[in-house]
């Protein structure tokens, strides 16, 4: 049996496959001539994208163990739901991407092993502090509408005893001839610019435009601007983000979504939240929460005095409000109650669940264990 695997996706050792006698073979980059080696009972660990050619190319005869992986960050349900239902019957299918899509969750690998390409980004000499300075971190970088919402709604706010940023940086990379907040709206509302249409989000961007000296950022802008300074796998990079969250009790998280209202996934910023045990509330895409518990992560609506179904909401708007009215709650009190707060056994209990979770994420035999198990069965096909 050939295990058929991409030389693109970190973390995994496919040499300990090989070891257990399994032939290897490595797939080049852009490189599609692998198709003709396949054969009935091989195990494929590819791209996302190479299933429609697998799809159209391969035997339908051929029983196959699939994992699919993205090495980019968007990937919404529906594109996951339509691999599920129109796969070939014969086709076990996994994903190992860190979405989170509730409709699709049967499909995934465990969350500790759709978690091991973030390994880059934490290094292990930062230290983990009883008594922390800072009541709560609330970092952002990068533009997205929902930074725009909650940056409006905070206008005039004084966050105080914290850590923060609100970059809203725009990559020239990323959205080029797009230089403000105006035109990033703009961007996003035109065809193909992500935004999927159905939210009620109504943003003030010439208020943005016009507070712009008003960005903080821990970086220099321009180099992060130009990609000088990359937000890739490199520790030292989020050296100090890193460090002024392990200094927090809590985190307040706005996750990346590509602006869609159906890229339910998590990054680096909700894994640091785990990483450095901060109490934490993240405002992502609809039943964000609801994904997290079913992957086995505890949450604190109760600590913020929200329902534990609040971001199920459909109003986007809604949900953006309930956000920064918790944060804005959070922030009047001491730090001395949060600190309270953040030792009770209830809390601790949660932040030690999670911190165990992230720690098997790291652990690049949880992935090889969890993958070996899978194309160990006698049955290769898909029930």
């Amino acid at each position: 049996m050939n295990f058929i695997y991409h030389n693109e996706y970190h973390g995994i050792e496919f040499s300990y496959f090989e070891k257990n006698g399994y032939t290897l073979v490595e797939i080049p980059q852009n490189d599609y001539t692998y198709i003709d080696k396949i054969t009935n009972g091989d195990v494929l660990f590819i791209k996302l994208d190479d299933i429609d050619y697998i799809n159209k190319h391969i035997s339908k005869e051929y029983k196959l163990t699939i994992f699919l992986f993205i090495n980019h960050e968007y990937c919404n349900r529906h594109r996951r739901k339509d691999i599920i239902e129109n796969r070939n019957l014969n086709h076990k299918i996994f994903f190992i991407t860190t979405h989170l899509d509730n409709d699709t969750s049967e499909y995934d690998l465990a969350l500790r092993s759709k978690c091991l390409p973030f390994k880059l980004v934490f290094s292990n000499d930062i230290e983990l502090k009883e008594i922390r300075s800072k009541k709560y971190n609330f970092f952002n970088r990068s533009i997205n509408l929902r930074r725009l919402k909650a940056f409006e709604l905070l206008k005039g706010t004084e966050l105080i005893e914290c850590y923060y940023t609100f970059g809203n940086i725009i990559k020239k990379d990323t959205f080029d001839n797009v230089s403000n907040a105006k035109e990033f709206l703009e961007y996003r509302n035109g065809h193909g610019g992500g935004r999927s249409g159905d939210d009620d989000l109504v943003i003030d961007v010439d208020l943005l435009d016009a507070s712009k000296h008003e960005f903080v950022l821990l970086e220099n802008r321009d180099d992060v601007e130009n990609g000088v300074i990359q937000g890739s796998s490199d520790a030292e990079m989020y050296r100090e983000i890193n460090t002024l969250s392990a200094d927090s009790y809590a985190s307040f998280i706005i996750e990346s979504s590509s602006d869609s209202g159906d890229d339910l996934r998590i990054t680096e910023k909700t894994i640091r939240a785990w990483l450095y045990q901060n109490i934490f509330l993240t405002l992502q895409c609809r039943g964000y929460g609801r994904a997290l518990r079913n992957n086995g992560i505890q949450t604190f609506e109760d600590i913020f005095g929200l329902d534990i179904e609040w971001d199920d909401n459909e109003s986007e708007t809604e949900r953006i409000i309930t956000f920064v009215n918790a944060l804005k709650v959070f922030n009047e009190l001491s730090i001395e109650s949060i600190e309270n707060i953040y030792n009770s056994d209830s809390v601790q209990k949660r932040l030690i669940n999670n911190y165990k979770i992230v720690g098997g994420c790291f652990n690049p035999l949880n992935a090889i264990m969890e993958i070996d198990k899978l194309i160990s069965y006698e049955d290769n096909v898909l029930k």
